[in-house]
This record gives structure tokens, C-alpha cells and sequence, in this order.
């Protein structure tokens, strides 16, 4: 659920790996340290897919010209912009 929540998800995986390093390090309880290092990595790996899906879509509907002040001068065009593209709203010359 964390991960789903701005990315805070994978802060705690890097904590969980380095804290299940440490753990095996010093030998204490193991098979924990085991299992809390693998969801740790499985959780890094669920966000960095999330992350390149995300890119990608992002990408595709071409959302970085939105954000181009030369050709969106106003937060109010540039959020016109994003409307359309997301198919939010119909452009204005559409009949």
C-alpha cells in the first residue's frame, strides 16, 4: 500500500534491505532477515515497474508539451492541455 502512496514505499524497502543486511551480518534471527530482504527487494522491484509504466504512459500521450511555457504561457492552458490530451474535455475548434 505504501508503494502506491508517492513512491514512500520504496524508501521503506531501502531501509528493510539495509536493516536485512545488518541482520544476516550479524547472524540475528536469519530467516526473518531472509524474508524481510526478499519483500524489500521485491517491493523495489514493484516500483521501479510502476515507475517505467508510468514514464511510458506519460510519454505516450505526449503530456511534456503541456508543460512547455512557450506554448502554454498559463497554469489555466496548460491544464487545458493536460484536459485534452486525457480526453477530459473536447477541444475548443471540435464541432
Amino acid at each position: 500500500m505504501l508503494l502506491l502512496v508517492c513512491g514512500v514505499g520504496t524508501l521503506t524497502a531501502i531501509a528493510g534491505i539495509i536493516v536485512g543486511i545488518i541482520a544476516i551480518t550479524k547472524r540475528s534471527n536469519k530467516r526473518r532477515a531472509i524474508v524481510g530482504l526478499c519483500l524489500s527487494a521485491l517491493t523495489l522491484l514493484l516500483g521501479l515497474i510502476a515507475g517505467v509504466l508510468i514514464y511510458n504512459w506519460y510519454h505516450s500521450k505526449n503530456l511534456g508539451e503541456c508543460f512547455d511555457p512557450s506554448l502554454y504561457p498559463s497554469q489555466e492552458a496548460a491544464q487545458r492541455c493536460v484536459e485534452e490530451k486525457l480526453g477530459g474535455t473536447q477541444p475548443e475548434n471540435a464541432v
